[in-house]
């Protein structure tokens, strides 16, 4: 199998139009939004609406970029980088690349511990990010204005048992315009470098080498391209080659080939798209982690949704409060008739130790809001915030708010119950009952009056006609029936009035039942608030995280032919790297 080298890699890139979209002003805007996106994630993380794990995806992105090495507003060169496992011939690929022995071959390299830069000696690289191990690169220049246009990069190799190479090699990705994946015909499935191309295919270009071709078949090169397909890349650009130093030895391979698409690579117009397409890639690297994370905030359905759920939960909640606050309300109704001091605190002792009045508040849980109550309004504040989870919404910031709701309950529900009773205490039983009092009372005090008036007028009366006939006027008779009539007259009303009266107990009872109902009224009204509170907040946090989704547009660029076979598509690549896994 012959794989032919077209003629667009030789293409004259002058026919395309300088691409006004790469360049240090959208460079700096793309910057600008991924410190935006950065910002935006840590201050919802640190306000609990997201958490760590939510956002470390956005929060790994990097700003680096090839451009980034040099000077800002200056021509720079093509970064190119060799990679491979272990004894693939890396080193003596770059070695005949450059023309000179820059890179360490033979039994030494396997364990070099350096990264290797080879660069024209007018170019100088401006600076390396902070916390750079530049103990660890080795720099040298040459003074080939052929060759003027690439920077070389000679990677550790990716099997290296050294986590600390492995680490060197994946701070430098970020700066490399096209990576020259080398393997051997006995190392082209290696697990290490197929992991790597799965990670970084569309945020780099890629050609690839089979060294030591001298030794291949192939059946190993349709097999190679095969995976490479398998991959997303519809036509790879595979190139065969032998280093060895003797060159009587060298088998025929395509070096030249792989020379001339480095130099076509290399040409301004070519690198301006390389540059779009990568910066494309991290546009749509940041949009998605974006878009991760606003899927961990919920969404303006669910707030409405919990907001509704919540109102079900307090509803069913009250309920059984209710029912299991009847006793201690009776407790309290007895206590206040028997003239307790301040029946709604902890004043009857139900197994407290007299020594604990000195430490008790008005918010101290009372014999009217025990812990079994408190327990049961807890557990209804905690089947919302499951609710809030089982809706993707943040949990921790809602539960902090919550919290402030279970530690007024006490307070509200105490000053509930004490307003209840000063009510119930000044107004007892119904209108009707207050009316009948009132009539009752009036008449135990009009009734005798009247029967002494009564009884007055009678005896006047016969003392007068006693008087003119001169007889006797008063009897016995007389006097206890007068007495009997008045008595009568005082006794009715007044027996009445004390059977209608309604019991201090039971008013009571009533006016607790009325301030309970109150406090629970209370609750729900406050834990609205809380939930209001919340979800200005959440839409907040939201709206600015859907603007910067809004902000990050993706522009699209002019391509060169040649970029379609060294970048896959991204459709290609999302259908093909379940299909790259399955056969390796």
């Amino acid at each position: 199998m012959r794989l032919e080298v077209r003629d667009d890699l030789c293409h004259d890139a002058t026919n395309f139009s300088l691409n006004p979209y790469q360049n240090p002003t959208m460079r700096d805007e793309f910057d600008q939004q991924l410190e935006a996106a950065k910002r935006w994630a840590l201050e919802s993380r640190d306000g609990g609406w997201l958490t760590e794990a939510d956002i470390v995806r956005l929060t790994d992105l990097e700003n680096r970029s090839p451009a980034g090495l040099f000077e800002p507003g200056t021509h720079r060169p093509l970064v190119a980088a060799f990679f491979g496992g272990t004894g693939v011939g890396k080193s003596t690929l770059l070695n005949r690349l450059a023309g000179q022995a820059i890179a360490r071959v033979g039994v030494e390299r396997p364990t070099s511990r350096e990264l290797s830069i080879f660069l024209h000696e007018s170019l100088h690289i401006h600076q390396l990010p902070e916390g750079f191990p530049v103990d660890r690169v080795h720099v040298a220049h040459h003074n080939n204005e052929k060759r003027r246009q690439v920077l070389w990069i000679d990677m550790p190799d990716i099997d290296s048992t050294e986590a600390s190479n492995r680490d060197l090699v994946a701070d430098w990705l970020p700066h490399i315009d096209v990576l020259i994946y080398v393997v051997s015909p006995e190392r082209y499935r290696d697990d290490k470098g197929w992991r790597l191309l799965r990670e970084h295919v569309r945020k780099h270009a890629w050609l690839f080498v089979i060294n030591h071709w001298d030794r291949g078949q192939e059946a190993q090169l349709a097999d190679f391209v095969k995976l490479l397909r398998l991959g997303g890349f519809a036509s790879p650009l595979v190139f065969r080659t032998d280093c060895r130093e003797e060159l009587y030895k060298r088998k025929p391979d395509e070096f030249i080939e792989l020379e001339t698409a480095i130099q076509t690579l290399s040409e301004t117009h070519l690198m301006e798209q390389l540059e779009a397409r990568a910066l494309n890639a991290r546009r749509d690297e940041l949009q998605a982690a974006v878009a991760a994370c606003l899927g961990h905030l919920g969404g303006d359905e669910a707030i409405k949704g919990l907001r509704e759920r919540w109102t079900e939960i307090w509803g069913e909640n009250v309920e059984g409060l209710l029912q299991g606050l009847k006793w201690p309300m009776g407790e309290v109704a007895k206590a206040f008739v028997q003239h307790d001091a301040n029946p709604l605190r902890l004043s009857i002792e139900l197994g407290q130790k007299d020594k604990d009045k000195e430490t008790r508040t008005a918010a101290s849980p009372s014999i009217l809001w025990d812990d079994w109550a408190q327990m049961q309004l807890q557990d209804a504040l905690d089947r919302l915030s499951e609710e809030a989870g089982e809706r993707r919404l943040p949990v921790r910031p809602l539960k902090s708010k919550l919290a402030r709701v279970a530690e007024s309950a006490p307070k509200l529900m105490i000053t509930e119950a004490q307003k209840g009773l000063r009510v119930a205490l000044g107004n007892p039983g119904n209108v009707l009952q207050r009316l009948s009092l009132k009539f009752t009372a009036l008449c135990a005090v009009l009734f005798p009056l009247s029967a002494m008036g009564w009884v007055s007028w009678q005896a006047f009366t016969a003392y007068y006609e006693s008087a003119q006939a001169h007889a006797g006027f008063l009897g016995a008779d007389f006097a206890i029936h007068s007495m009997l009539i008045v008595a009568i007259a005082w006794v009715l009303p007044f027996f009445i009035n004390q059977k209608i009266k309604p019991s201090h107990e039971r008013t009571a009872y009533k006016g607790l039942r009325n301030g309970v109902n109150a406090g629970f009224a209370r609750i729900q009204i406050l834990a609205d608030e809380f939930l209001a509170v919340y979800s200005s907040e959440l839409g907040a946090c939201l709206r600015e995280g859907r603007s910067l989704l809004s902000s990050q547009s993706v522009r699209q660029v002019s391509e060169h032919g040649m970029l379609e076979r060294i970048i896959p598509e991204e459709e290609a690549q999302r259908s093909a790297i379940l299909n790259l896994d399955q056969k390796r």
